[in-house]
């Protein structure tokens, strides 16, 4: 084409000496019409009543844009982060309350127990043939109740007994003797589900010989972080 008339039983307009369906936007009509490369195209972004945004974008003076610009704009217990709305993190910034408890830290936005070094290398000892705890020994475990109680640590009990006895006796005295050990820390307060109770009888002496000096120190309760 040379000139529109070439182009006008098209209803169209002569550009670059091709027929087109506009040159700007005036030529197209309809909300968030315009011009581009000839032809009439809704202009991206747009948007209306009848017009939505795709995903969480939000229409703001018929431009679609971020789901937010401020955390006022996102619902309850959500905050404006880049753009979207995001849960709030239970601390730290933009938490409503920033701070843990004494005995927990802000670890990337949760509450998380203060993970500590519990001293539980000390054996807990027992009489010959006996399970109930010595109350020399019940030291031992309150320290031990204490730092399990603050921090997200689980144990072991173990329980062992000397080599006196049969196999199978000893397999069930030791048993008796972690449940003890781990029920005396349930009553301190220690959760339940935090602790395990096994018995390895006389199969893990820590001292060899048949004197009391020796069956003395493999009567025993040992504790062990997992």
């Amino acid at each position: 084409c040379e000139n529109d008339e070439h182009c006008k039983e098209k209803g169209e307009f002569c550009v670059n000496a091709l027929c087109q369906q506009c040159r700007d936007n005036s030529h197209c009509s309809g909300p968030g019409m315009m011009c581009a490369s000839g032809k009439c195209d809704r202009k991206p972004g747009y948007c209306d009543d009848s017009v939505a945004c795709p995903g969480n974008q939000k229409c703001r003076e018929n431009d679609c844009g971020p789901e937010c610009l401020a955390s006022d704009e996102c619902g309850a217990g959500k905050m404006c982060q880049s753009g979207g709305c995001v849960a709030k993190p239970e601390c730290g910034d933009g938490a409503d309350n920033p701070m843990c408890p004494p005995t927990q830290d802000c670890q990337s936005g949760r509450c998380q127990f203060k993970v500590v070094s519990c001293n539980m290398s000390d054996p807990v000892y027992f009489d010959f043939d006996k399970y109930a705890l010595r109350s020399d020994q019940k030291a031992k475990l309150d320290g031990v109740a204490s730092c399990l109680k603050n921090n997200s640590l689980s144990a072991d009990v173990e329980g062992h007994a000397d080599e006196r006895g049969t196999e199978e006796y000893n397999l069930a005295l030791g048993q008796k003797r972690a449940d003890g050990a781990k029920k005396y820390l349930v009553n301190l307060g220690v959760k339940g589900d935090k602790l395990g109770a096994k018995s390895f009888g006389e199969e893990r002496p820590v001292t060899s010989g048949s004197s009391e000096e020796a069956w003395s120190k493999n009567r025993r309760a040992d504790i062990n972080s997992k």
